[in-house]
């Protein structure tokens, strides 16, 4: 080296790697252009052009594998009943236990009138109640991409609970072409993909259609009539994969042309078998004049093949007899041995696009022990998780309950008190806890060893266990109060009753017994 260049001032000469792997001349392997880079040209364009350009394809592609693919089908069954399961609950967490509890009422009474075609008249109407609504949005969302929540306020003569029901909107119902060209006004708002933005990048509407496109059976010219819909009145429900992103993408998209060929495979497959099964065997005729069992003569021709094409049946115990220069060649059934490691091995990579484990789409337990199946269960349940609590709870849960709850004190359903209190500061009485469905092991009894350690040591509480297994502690405890008193009325003991102490010779007495015997002396307390 010289010493100008090791001063300083003379460049560097441009480093010149050597490539020798057939990628080009690129210092990154996936940039190159050369022979292992050859036509590999994905596009650069932004999520929202892709969608608002093949978003409706992929939608209905979609939704034609889950209607007619039996591992689409169950895809998305287990995601959505363990995402959803029995429905993610409120726990108020107002601090006054009285207030806690009138909400919990009204809430419970109210989840059965949230569905928008309930009538109160008629007790019976109705498809399904608020956690009901909870899985269909799952389901949509997996399936289509996305799902739209509209609030529709209700008159307080009508008699619900709370003057409020929701609605379900598909995907379908606001169009992806819907859009506006930028405007000229900078404080002007502007369409997108069907969904009105203000300049500041806030929604402001959406653009819905009035009836769904698609039910062409009913002919409905409100599909030809566009409704916007404030952006405060509609919920939209999708899970954001990239910063910016509009619409929802459906979940199957990265492993529906997969699934496709994997289906057509099966098909095939399943052809193959039942061509193997049909075809016993080949008769080779030296004279085709002299067949070994004639033609029927009783069909008077009706069916009849040519004499060329005519099939002999075999039935089981029979010996035919052939004719001269005649004999019987068995046709051999090949079977695919790869056939099952083959497609288990395309349901695992379906699997795992999908966000499950294999054996949760194909029901397949073979080969899985305890320890696999727990380490697949935890990092399914991470990603679970971060689903209920990033997308649904954040964009379902907590935005319907502050409606609810405004709606509830408009029409004073808690009393002119409450209201002044919610006006003053609604914190308080948005406060709240969504339960999600428990996660139950193989081994529960472990688990609840494990619970009750925690708890003992200070590492937990029973609130906190309760709600890892989808239930609120305040309800059991009002639930074993209950049957505590109960089971005292009618002379009942038993084992389970936690005021019983279970050790030495107390064993059976209650706190309150222990300590009046214990003042009597008759006992000693341990």
């Amino acid at each position: 080296m010289s010493l100008a260049r090791a001063a300083g001032h003379e460049p560097m000469p441009a480093p010149n790697p050597r490539r020798t792997r057939g990628m080009g001349t690129t210092p990154f392997d996936a940039a190159g252009k050369g022979r292992r880079g050859y036509g590999w040209n994905p596009s650069y364009l932004g999520l929202n052009t892709l969608l608002f350009s093949h978003g409706l394809e992929l939608l209905t592609r979609n939704r034609d594998a889950v209607r007619n693919s039996a591992w689409a089908a169950g895809a998305v069954d287990s995601y959505v009943a363990n995402a959803i399961g029995r429905g993610i609950r409120l726990i108020p967490q107002h601090p006054d236990e009285q207030v806690r509890e009138l909400i919990r009422q009204k809430w419970a009474r109210w989840i059965r009138e949230s569905d928008v075609e309930y009538d109160p008249k008629n007790p019976a109407s109705g498809q399904t109640d608020f956690y009901g609504q909870q899985m269909i949005i799952a389901r949509e969302v997996m399936e289509a991409g996305e799902c739209f929540v509209r609030f529709r306020p209700r008159s307080p003569k009508e008699g619900l609970t709370v003057p409020l029901q929701l609605q379900l909107i598909e995907a379908e119902q606001l169009p992806l072409w819907r859009n506006q060209p930028t405007p000229d006004v900078p404080d002007q708002n502007r369409v997108r993909c069907g969904i009105e933005f203000r300049p500041d990048g806030r929604r402001a509407a959406y653009h819905f259609w009035k009836a769904h496109p698609g039910e062409t059976m009913f002919y409905p010219l409100e599909a030809l009539q566009v409704e916007r819909v404030p952006a405060t009145d509609v919920l939209h429900v999708y899970k954001p994969i990239r910063a910016g992103q509009f619409r929802g993408q459906p979940w199957l998209t990265t492993v529906l042309a997969k699934l496709y060929e994997l289906e057509q495979y099966t098909d095939a497959e399943i052809v193959r078998k039942k061509i193997s099964a049909m075809i016993t065997g080949f008769i080779k005729q030296v004279s085709p004049d002299n067949p070994v069992m004639p033609p029927d003569q009783m069909s008077n021709g009706q069916g009849q093949t040519d004499p060329g094409t005519q099939i002999s049946k075999l039935e089981p115990g029979t010996f035919p007899v052939l004719g001269f220069g005649e004999e019987v060649q068995f046709a051999e059934a090949k079977d695919s041995g790869d056939y099952k490691a083959f497609v288990r091995s395309c349901l695992q990579a379906f699997a795992s696009g999908a966000g499950l484990a294999e054996y949760q789409i194909s029901g397949d337990l073979s080969g899985i022990n305890y320890s696999s199946i727990r380490a697949g269960l935890l990092e399914f349940r991470r990603k679970c998780e971060q689903y209920q609590h990033s997308v649904f709870i954040f964009q379902v849960c907590h935005p319907i309950y502050r409606r609810w709850l405004r709606e509830a004190m408009l029409a004073m359903v808690f009393g002119v008190e409450l209201l002044n209190a919610y006006d003053k500061d609604p914190e308080p009485f948005e406060a709240a806890q969504w339960v999600t469905p428990g996660w139950p092991w193989v081994d529960p009894e472990k688990d609840m060893k494990a619970a009750e350690r925690a708890i003992r040591d200070g590492l937990s509480t029973r609130s906190i266990e309760c709600a890892s297994q989808g239930y609120d502690a305040s309800v059991i405890d009002q639930e074993q109060a209950a049957d505590n008193d109960r089971a005292d009325r009618l002379g009942l003991s038993y084992d389970s009753d936690g005021r019983k102490i279970l050790t030495g010779r107390n064993a059976g007495l209650t706190e309150g017994e222990v300590a009046n015997e214990a003042a009597s002396g008759k006992v000693e307390v341990q």
